[in-house]
């Protein structure tokens, strides 16, 4: 009998599973993780010991955030499979724990079968700019009628699930951050290693955007922005994912466009993101649609590094009292601004990135996201026991 059976229907590693990751490798609670597709999320969970199985979940994979009905009862064949496959690996868990949309929905159908505490860790804005009429009613209407909690990565996340129609009882828990890969790194020694790496100028400020190449997270945003800063250096630290390859090209696009070849520099996806954070002189979070949470911003707290960030969604809830510099999304102007201004001021950018990183240790570290799930966990399944010391 497994205790908590945690749920993801992605093989890639996003901002959800990164945090799905980091509960499974901290939780005292007993817990297994189920996978609906192979891929860098599975192989790191393998490679840190943590137990984790693969689960056929049909063409649910294949639904989009934009799709309608058609395309929903198209898969109801294959999911027919699945859901009952899941429902006997359901019955062997306590608890289930969906981490993503697709996972709630194949675990709330299961559910009809398995009977078992289900808890839905929301990641997502339920907007009509994320997700089609049709995902929301489907994803709302099975977790209103099979769902147990609702866990909400921001206050944000809560209000657009309560406006779509979820009813279920809810609690609002920050993402947590592992404060140790922040801690001791050599600041000087990766930047000199990354402007070495990149062929940029010593004396350059360099300026970084972190997260998955994707239309609403800004990149070109902050591309029209470096343009407007002389002399600055942007690096993009991320990849093209969930079929956004297009999206990069016409990123690439942009920068010849703008004449900036020479000061932007694709890094592509890197396993070193909290050292990067510390070796350069500011983060922007540029995305154009309001952020569930806004890990990055957290991140770039947790690292002690001045960061700007689009002032919607979760965000607001991030960056307060001084510790970073909230513009309107998709303001090409105001973000220029806000970096030049950092950049002419050294001394006024590292003070705000102290209060940020004395802020992010007492509110977003992992041990106290993780000490808060696992209360919701317990209060919904009183009968778990603690497994690990």
């Amino acid at each position: 009998m497994t205790g908590v059976l945690l749920l993801d229907h992605s093989g890639e590693l996003g901002g959800g599973e990164l945090s799905l990751f980091d509960y499974a490798g901290t939780t005292r609670l007993p817990v297994q993780v189920a996978v609906f597709e192979p891929g860098p999320f599975f192989d790191r969970l393998e490679e840190a010991g943590i137990a984790a199985e693969l689960i056929a979940a049909g063409s649910v994979l294949n639904v989009r955030r934009d799709n309608g009905i058609a395309k929903v009862l198209g898969i109801v064949p294959s999911l027919t499979r699945s859901i009952l496959a899941l429902a006997r690996r359901m019955r062997r868990a306590q608890l289930v724990y969906a981490n993503s949309q697709k996972a709630l929905v194949v675990a709330a159908l299961a559910n009809g079968i398995a009977r078992r505490p289900l808890i839905w860790h929301l990641h997502d804005i339920m907007t009509a700019t994320h997700f089609s009429g049709t995902m929301r009613r489907v994803a709302i209407g099975l977790s209103n009628r099979f769902a147990t909690h609702l866990i909400a990565n921001s206050h944000a996340t809560e209000v657009s699930y309560r406006q779509a129609g979820g009813k279920l009882p809810v609690t609002v828990i920050h993402n947590g951050i592992d404060p140790a890969p922040f801690a001791d790194v050599d600041r000087s020694g990766v930047r000199a290693a990354l402007v070495r790496d990149a062929g940029i100028p010593e004396e350059a400020p360099i300026v970084a955007l972190f997260g998955r190449l994707s239309s609403w997270k800004g990149q070109d945003v902050a591309l029209a922005a470096i343009a407007a800063v002389p002399g600055a250096h942007l690096v993009l630290v991320g990849s093209a994912m969930f079929g956004d390859g297009a999206f990069e090209a016409s990123l690439r696009r942009d920068v010849t466009a703008l004449g900036i070849g020479d000061r932007v520099h694709f890094l592509g996806f890197r396993s070193d993101v909290a050292a990067l954070m510390t070796g350069v002189d500011v983060i922007v979070h540029a995305s154009t649609a309001p952020e569930p949470f806004g890990r990055v911003i957290a991140e770039a707290m947790m690292a002690g590094t001045p960061v700007v960030a689009s002032a919607a969604g979760g965000a607001i809830e991030i960056v307060e009292d001084g510790t970073g510099v909230l513009v309107p999304p998709g303001d090409v102007g105001a973000l220029a601004a806000a970096i030049r201004h950092l950049i002419a001021d050294p001394v006024a950018a590292v003070a705000m990135a102290q209060r940020a990183r004395a802020t992010a240790l007492a509110r977003f570290a992992l041990p106290v996201a993780t000490a808060r799930t696992d209360a919701v966990v317990l209060t919904v399944a009183p009968g778990i026991v603690s497994g690990r010391t």
